[in-house]
């Protein structure tokens, strides 16, 4: 059976249905705001710029309220077809270029719908001749708008006008239907915490990024930089170095570079400030591709799985956009897929380095955990100045404070602790056979940050302290029959919970 033929016209068997496109291409992936943004201001290092501005701003219409971000640059600029081609989903100069951070033509246009449904381009290449397009996601989804509008002179946005060169672009969102209902401040701070570490190369080269005004500041995740935010760690060994055979045919380099944070002097901190400085869930491999991190991750560590002691070293992986496709690099560049062969190669050597480290690091927990004093013991011992001297000690300071030490080990009597001042220290001894040991103190005492802990510590070195104010016999002899009676009825109470 046959079936009459169907005239088409050429419209209707265009390769690329705009309508339907450009609602479908705001689903691209982007993980979050930062690796969207992250796609303009690549735009702006490829067009040589020094300065690039992000700006983060809350508007209010008769519509309610809304987020208008731009990213402003001095690079030099678009000619106006140039201006227009960039507007293009995969509409480059540098198509399939790999001397710099682009590739494709697609960062400009993907990233931007996936965040808001209109953005216009600003772009000048001398002072006051300011051309403008745009795309509008509602106008192409209508039906119209079918091409890149032909680029116009327009003025820049009054917040942007007083910060522009002689040459440069300005890329606006507007209608960011994509940010939810956050204010900019919290989308300022997001992009704080990612773009120092995705751009920390260019930013130690003197390129200068800003959010609203405020430098961007780079952080290494290696903990190694002498610019970083937080610095400190050991760079483990000597670089590995691999060499493949990249796609033009010449040779092209892997370098792998390991660091060690230092554990004796960062593990008592507490776990919102690792946090906060990116330590306690920070366990990863940093992907840097020509000078940019375009991913973070547990990658090519073999059959080594991820564990908490790993989140006390680190790895950096960089490669030249010659390798793209060992790497299984995405156009947004904000993942790898690593091929067999890649994992082939590096998968054996990384993975012996991380278990190496993995076990050096479980060694440095263990010997802090006898060697060095709690938090508590350390704050109290550098306060103690402050405070009076107690009446048992006063002849033997002259002046300078105790210093206190908490150990454990079991009492001939009931008491839950003991209290003994020896060289000036004062010595908390927790009863180790008292149930507030096994019941209280035991199951906090191996995490070093933990409040509980610190809390708990305080009030037993405050009433250690307070002890030693007693010198008379026959008061002592009273305090160690409330210290009895205290321990008996604690012991009672935690015994039967």
């Amino acid at each position: 059976m046959t079936h009459p033929a169907v005239a088409h016209s050429a419209e209707d068997t265009a390769i690329v249905a705009n309508e339907t496109f450009i609602l479908a291409t705001r689903d691209t992936g982007y993980r979050d705001v930062a690796a969207a943004v992250a796609e303009l201001i690549d735009n702006s290092l490829q067009a040589n710029a020094r300065h690039v501005r992000v700006f983060v701003r809350d508007e209010t219409s008769p519509e309610g309220r809304s987020i208008t971000l731009g990213v402003l640059d001095d690079g030099h600029g678009m000619s106006a077809q140039t201006l227009q081609t960039a507007l293009q989903f995969g509409g480059s100069h540098r198509f399939g270029d790999r001397s710099g951070l682009g590739r494709f033509g697609m960062g400009l246009p993907n990233s931007s719908v996936s965040q808001t449904r209109r953005f216009d381009v600003y772009s000048w290449q001398l002072p006051n001749v300011v051309l403008n397009s745009y795309l509008d996601v509602d106008e192409v989804a209508r039906g119209s708008l079918r091409s890149v509008p032909t680029p116009v002179e327009r003025s820049l946005p009054d917040w942007a006008s007083d910060h522009a060169t002689t040459s440069g672009t300005l890329v606006v969102w507007t209608r960011c239907d994509r940010l939810g209902r956050h204010r900019a401040s919290t989308i300022a701070q997001r992009l704080f915490a990612s773009l120092g570490r995705i751009y920390r190369y260019p930013l130690w080269a003197g390129v200068h990024i800003s959010i609203n005004g405020t430098p961007l500041v780079p952080v290494d995740p290696l903990f190694l930089h002498h610019e970083s935010r937080t610095r400190g760690a050991t760079a483990f060994g000597a670089p590995l170095r691999y060499e493949f055979a990249g796609r033009s045919g010449d040779s092209a380099l892997i370098e792998v570079r390991f660091s060690e944070l230092p554990v004796r002097e960062w593990y008592d901190w507490t776990v919102e400030d690792k946090r906060r400085r990116g330590i306690v869930g920070g366990a990863g491999v940093s992907i840097v591709r020509a000078g940019r991190e375009i991913d973070y991750g547990w990658y090519l560590m073999g059959s080594k799985r991820r564990e908490n002691y790993d989140d006390w070293w680190r790895c950096e992986v960089r490669f030249s956009p010659e390798l793209d496709e060992l790497f299984g690099v995405t156009h947004s560049k904000q993942g790898i897929t690593p091929t067999t062969e890649l994992r082939t190669v590096l998968g054996p050597d990384l993975e012996a380095v991380a278990r190496t480290l993995n076990s050096r690091v479980r060694a440095a927990f263990e010997d802090a955990k006898v060697t060095l004093p709690s938090a508590a013991s350390r704050v109290a011992s550098a306060r103690d100045q402050f405070l009076p001297p107690p009446a048992s000690s006063r002849r033997k300071l002259h002046g300078a404070g105790l210093t206190y030490r908490i150990d454990v080990a079991p009492l001939a009597t009931p008491d839950f602790y003991r209290v003994a001042l020896v060289r000036g220290t004062v010595v908390v001894t927790l009863n180790s056979d008292h149930p507030f040991y096994a019941h209280v103190y035991e199951p906090i005492r191996n995490d070093h940050a933990s409040q509980e802990r610190y809390h708990i510590e305080c009030m037993l070195l405050a009433a250690a302290r307070a002890d030693l104010e007693i010198t008379d016999k026959q008061q002592r002899e009273v305090l160690a029959q409330v210290r009895r009676s205290w321990a008996d009825s604690l012991a009672a109470y935690l015994d039967s919970h």
